[in-house]
């Protein structure tokens, strides 16, 4: 029977006191350095967001100053008597109103906002494109932004 029984082993009993290794305080010491670098991150973060629509705003400035630029330039430059502004945005690509082809605008613009062309035009009474509008989120709120050309025989 003794043969069943597995062989015996004795420890040494544990001490009452601690030893010289508290166990614990480096799980604690992380816990509170994630905790750290987790506000650190977040304060970072809020920077690089306000500094990121700043930028876009500043290129959404631009490309409504290239749009009010290119309506003024259609308009003052029409060769009759009679001044008239763009029926559409696409004119201002390629002018054919001359012998030689004008372009007013390199480029349709994308709102820098949402990565696309979702400028609205904005339409005179007589007709034609007078300025570009374009609704943007910051910060939660929706803003609209308008860019109307300025022609001095408005």
């Amino acid at each position: 029977m003794q043969a069943l029984l597995p062989p015996m082993r004795f420890e040494a009993p544990r001490p009452l006191v601690a030893t010289s290794h508290p166990r614990g305080f480096a799980y604690l010491g992380v816990l509170l350095a994630l905790a750290l670098l987790s506000v650190g991150l977040m304060a970072v973060s809020e920077v690089w967001v306000t500094s990121t629509q700043r930028d876009k705003l500043v290129q959404l400035e631009w490309a409504g100053q290239q749009y009010q630029r290119a309506i003024a330039s259609y308009y003052l430059s029409t060769p009759s008597a009679v001044k008239t502004f763009p029926a559409t945005l696409d004119v201002l690509l390629e002018d054919n109103r001359f012998a030689v082809q004008r372009r007013h605008l390199r480029a349709l613009y994308a709102n820098p906002f949402t990565g696309q062309i979702d400028w609205q035009p904005i339409l005179s009474p007589s007709g034609g494109v007078v300025g570009v509008q374009v609704s943007v989120k910051i910060r939660g709120t929706t803003e609209r932004k308008e860019f109307v050309a300025e022609v001095s025989s408005l």
